[in-house]
């Protein structure tokens, strides 16, 4: 009695571990991928432009990088893209040795602390350059750490808890964002005290300080299942990861339904996380306080939007999932589309603040019902005794997702010089994720997942 009570309060630790870490993690992408990094970049890339000449790309103001004229939003989703492509790049190897070694925990450290590290440092007043390069290291932070992170939910979840589990993550996920960008809001800007308490660059410490620290208390409660490789050091770990990897793939080949739904997933997740990570650029240059039209929507407001996109998406999983039972998954994820490729096209179109707050309603509405029914759609396809290997290639499609959509969003900048016309080009990825949706057999999917 007393082991099966040890046993079951840690495992009770590891679950709140790993809630913990989506707790702590989540203001790094709302606060500086989706708001206050985005708009701060945008701010200090432009006064360097301005400094370096008048260059232009369409009515954005922008500089000479790399032999190319670039905007601020162009240079922008290039950083996004090259975070994204270190990850898809390192990743599978990576995760397969922390596999064998069964170091997870020891890699999710690392990138924590990298990304913490390089968050607190942008609260120093620094030239565009650096500003980019330490978002780009926090970046890839958060979506590397993720990859260890999403890998401990099938050894610390049985078969039928991980919905719930990952689920319970999400949802500490949203409040933890939301708490630290009321707080950015009402420290940190003119809306609240005028003066505010200080410059806006003190909101990157706050979410350092609180992804690092709440990811030291997922770190004394999370446990790795002992085992691993004995010995041979990291050349036969690589080796023997390497066979995990190919046998992984492998095997993967012999379930077609499964790489379809990856291949659906892998485009209309471009278009949700670019739409995510370039929706502040968007609003800067696009939208109005008021039917004046005359001054632009600042901080506060789109930290309001956010707000609401993290409250609206939990009731909204909870629909999203009710919704499932009734009409099927593979339709609930069209419906989801759907909504999304119709928030693109009303873009063209919105114009003042309360148009973007509508459009940001019904992104908060589908977000997380997307996620999660994705998810547990792509559950169903996963063989018994496979589900971290199969979750794997999951997390790596949704990294290839934050690589294609920011690199074509970025050439579209380039190009054009207008966000509306980025945005609107993003329909191609939830029109052609739809497409490949629509050859996807669920009971087909769910068979060839029992025959394994």
């Amino acid at each position: 009695m007393a082991s099966q009570r040890k046993a079951w309060g840690q495992a009770s630790r590891n679950r709140l571990g790993w809630v913990l870490y989506d707790w702590a993690n989540s203001a790094f992408v709302l606060c500086i991928v989706t708001v206050i990094g985005a708009q701060y970049f945008l701010h200090v890339f432009e006064e360097a432009a301005k400094g370096a000449g008048d260059l232009k790309v369409g009515s954005a103001s922008a500089m000479r990088v790399w032999g190319m004229t670039l905007p601020g939003e162009a240079m922008w989703s290039f950083i996004i893209a090259a975070a994204a492509l270190f990850v898809v790049v390192t990743a599978p190897l990576l995760g397969s040795i922390a596999d064998v070694r069964r170091n997870k925990k020891r890699f999710m450290q690392v990138y924590c602390l990298l990304g913490a590290a390089a968050t607190v440092l942008l609260a120093w007043p620094l030239p565009w350059w650096a500003v980019g390069l330490l978002i780009l290291v926090g970046t890839i932070g958060f979506e590397a750490g993720n990859v260890f992170y999403n890998a401990f939910l099938p050894e610390i979840a049985g078969a039928g808890e991980q919905d719930r589990l990952s689920s319970q993550g999400f949802a500490a996920g949203y409040v933890g964002g939301v708490l630290v960008l009321i707080a950015a809001l009402v420290l940190f800007t003119p809306t609240v005290f005028n003066p505010p308490l200080g410059s806006i660059r003190n909101a990157f410490w706050m979410v350092g300080l609180w992804w690092g620290g709440f990811g030291l208390l997922t770190f004394a409660l999370l446990q790795e299942r002992p085992g691993g490789v004995a010995g041979g050091g990291l050349i036969a770990s690589g080796r023997a990861a390497g066979r995990q990897l190919a046998g992984t793939l492998r095997s993967l080949r012999r379930y077609p339904q499964a790489l379809l739904f990856l291949g659906a997933y892998l485009l209309y997740n471009d278009g949700i996380a670019t739409l995510i990570a370039n929706v502040t650029p968007y609003a800067l240059q696009n939208i109005y306080v008021d039917d004046t039209l005359t001054a632009k929507i600042g901080t506060a407001q789109l930290i309001l939007a956010i707000i609401l996109v993290q409250v609206v998406a939990f009731p909204g999983s909870l629909f999203f999932g009710w919704l499932a039972g009734r009409i099927g998954q593979k339709a609930t994820v069209f419906a989801a589309l759907a909504v999304y490729t119709a928030v693109l096209l009303y873009g063209q179109v919105a114009q003042v603040a309360w148009q973007f707050f509508l459009m940001s309603g019904l992104i908060g509405w589908v977000l997380g019902g997307s996620q999660a029914i994705s998810r547990s759609l792509f559950a169903s396809f996963v063989p018994e005794g496979k589900n971290a290997e199969f979750f794997a290639f999951y997390g790596l499609s949704e990294k290839l997702s934050a690589m294609a959509g920011p690199l074509t969003y970025g050439l579209l900048i380039w190009l054009t010089g207008e966000t509306r016309i980025a945005i609107l080009g993003l329909t191609i990825f939830f029109v052609a994720g739809g497409l490949v949706l629509a050859f996807v057999k669920p009971e087909r999917g769910r068979r060839q997942a029992l025959a394994g």
